[in-house]
């Protein structure tokens, strides 16, 4: 009824994509589950071999079923079950001076030229949190302020060295250590 009378993969993308643009993060979360939110990035993470790192879950599943509708619906809910049984695993390190100091390049601010002077923006990264799910390689990375408030959410790699390695180049080497958060 929901997928219309064609049932095709692409009714089921159009379906999912309007439910989760007008659902709020409680209604994508289940008590037990991960985020339905993080499954295209998940995806990418748990294939062997992908189709590029854009353009979702949908892209990646039409492409692995040579247009195969009925194939793609297999293969859906087949990921969609491995990543309902995935655990969510986090760990927060507390960023300390230098690190903040350490003149970085990726998209999160530690300082701002103004009038030819290095100035401490008002939100500056204080904890970075460390996020994996079970059954993929995605590693997502949030910097949060001083508030507990995230001031860069949802950069992503599809591996623990990719993670590491954007994080070196932005902060430098870390003094402190890692703490889990569940």
């Amino acid at each position: 009824m929901y997928l219309g009378n064609g049932y095709t993969f692409s009714s089921l993308d159009s379906f999912i994509n309007g439910f989760t643009m007008a659902a709020s993060d409680r209604q994508l979360e289940y008590k037990g589950y991960p985020n339905f939110k993080y499954f295209s990035t998940w995806l990418l993470g748990h294939l062997d071999v992908n189709f590029g790192l854009s353009l979702g879950w949908h892209w990646q599943i039409t492409n692995r079923s040579e247009n195969n509708d009925e194939k793609a619906f297999e293969d859906f809910f087949n990921f969609l079950e491995i990543f309902k049984l995935s655990k969510v695993h986090s760990k927060v390190i507390v960023v300390d001076n230098d690190a903040v100091e350490f003149n970085g390049t990726s998209a999160v601010k530690t300082f701002e030229m103004i009038n030819g002077k290095r100035v401490r923006p008002n939100q500056k990264p204080l904890k970075i949190k460390w996020t994996t799910i079970d059954n993929s390689n995605t590693v997502w990375l949030d910097y949060i302020d001083k508030n507990d408030k995230a001031i860069f959410l949802g950069d992503w790699t599809t591996s623990a060295d990719a993670a590491t390695e954007k994080l070196v180049k932005e902060f430098g080497f870390f003094k402190n250590c890692w703490t889990e958060v569940n």
